[in-house]
């Protein structure tokens, strides 16, 4: 009777261990995407920042944008390096790239670049 008792707990233990397992897993996943999401629309806002900025300040080159928790409403920092050249043969062209990472100095980061040209 004691040795039922005993493989019933194992294997209940088992279960349990393996729940355990994949919930975490999970979490950890949709962490994973929260901050792929938040990522993508810091590249999208750094790029219209540098438009932006071009647009006032026509002599606006190149920028490391740093952006506080406070300001995403998070608790995790950013940074966007923004640059700026020109495109190609036409002098009127420009390329504005901008390489997103967040969070930063986190064990799990994401890095998003992305171009435009205006």
């Amino acid at each position: 009777m004691l040795v039922i008792v005993m493989i019933c707990l194992l294997l209940i233990s088992l279960v349990m261990a393996s729940l355990l397992k994949s919930t975490l897993m999970q979490r950890r996943q949709m962490l994973k995407e929260q901050l792929q999401v938040q990522a993508d629309w810091l590249v999208e806002s750094a790029l219209e920042r540098a438009a932006q900025q071009r647009l006032t300040n026509p002599e606006y080159q190149n920028e490391v944008w740093k952006i506080d928790p406070e300001e995403l409403g998070t608790r995790y920092t950013a940074s966007a390096e923004i640059i700026l050249k020109p495109e190609g043969d036409a002098d009127r062209k420009l390329s504005i790239q901008a390489r997103v990472q967040y969070p930063e100095g986190q064990t799990l980061t994401i890095t998003r670049t992305k171009k435009i040209i205006l």
